[in-house]
Parts: C-alpha cells; sequence; structure tokens
C-alpha cells in the first residue's frame, strides 16, 4: 500500500478554494479526467457516485468514484473520494482545507493506494511509490497555478 499526506498553505479564502474542487474544475487539476458525470448525487452528498473516464497514456479506464466522507462547514471543508482503479488498484484521497485566516487556508491533502489482488500489490511494490509521488507533486503543482490565477 502505498500512503501520502502533503499540507500547502493557500493564499487565498477558504471558499475561493473549496471551489477549485468543483466539478466543473476538475480536469483543470487532474487533465487526465477526459469525462465526468454525476451518476446520483444524495442528499449530504456522501455517497453521492460520479462515472469517471481517465485517460492513461493510449488507454481509457472508466470507474466509478464515491463520495465517502463529506463536510462543508465555514472553517473547515472537506471531502474524501473512492474508487477503484482496473479491477487492480484501490485509490482513496481526501482534500481538507482549513481556515487560517479571512485571506488564507491550509489545504491537506491525503490518501492511500492499494493493490486489490496479487497484480495489483507486485506493481505497487514494484515502484508505485514512486509514481504515486509524481502524480501526487504534478496535482499539487496545477492547484498551485489555479490559485496563482485567482491571486491575480
Amino acid at each position: 500500500m502505498v500512503t501520502w499526506r502533503e499540507e500547502k498553505v493557500l493564499p487565498i479564502p477558504i471558499e475561493q478554494a473549496w471551489h477549485l474542487f468543483d466539478h466543473d474544475r476538475l480536469q483543470r487539476l487532474i487533465p487526465g479526467v477526459v469525462q465526468h458525470e454525476v451518476i446520483e448525487r444524495k442528499p449530504g452528498v456522501v455517497g453521492s457516485t460520479y462515472r469517471q473516464t481517465y485517460m492513461q497514456g493510449n488507454r481509457l479506464e472508466t470507474y466509478i468514484v464515491t463520495d465517502l466522507a463529506y463536510t462543508n462547514e465555514p472553517d473547515y471543508k472537506q471531502n474524501t473520494i473512492g474508487f477503484t482503479l482496473a479491477k487492480m488498484f484501490r485509490l482513496e484521497m481526501s482534500f481538507a482545507l482549513k481556515r487560517i485566516d479571512a485571506t488564507t487556508c491550509r489545504l491537506i491533502y491525503t490518501g492511500k493506494n492499494e493493490g486489490v489482488n496479487f497484480v495489483g500489490r507486485s506493481l505497487l511494490s514494484l515502484g508505485g511509490e514512486r509514481e504515486n509521488e509524481k502524480i501526487v507533486n504534478g496535482f499539487l503543482e496545477r492547484l498551485e497555478a489555479e490559485v496563482k490565477q485567482i491571486q491575480n
């Protein structure tokens, strides 16, 4: 299993930062996502499902994303999602924002990627950590670029 936890101070108000994670902005943060559609939106968000299609190299992968936890308070916002990719990897990611002051918040990005079968576990043990680190760092770089765009 590969896990990560990254924290970043974002120099924008928490509400603006929260909107960076809106469904219609998803492809800006994760450019491999070529389609994202709501299957079912549940009251309170938890349990809502989405069909997402991701381009990995020349291959398209379609999977179902589920909201596992959701909080939208003035000083704390959090969304945890989970999905199974290629019938080999179970991913869970959480994006949390904590208000520092009126113009600043802290992002806490955590997650885990675990193999659900022998092939998935083997691939993760053969370099999954390095590949995952590239993906996480790329996401954070795109997020910082979006924050800079808001500031201008």
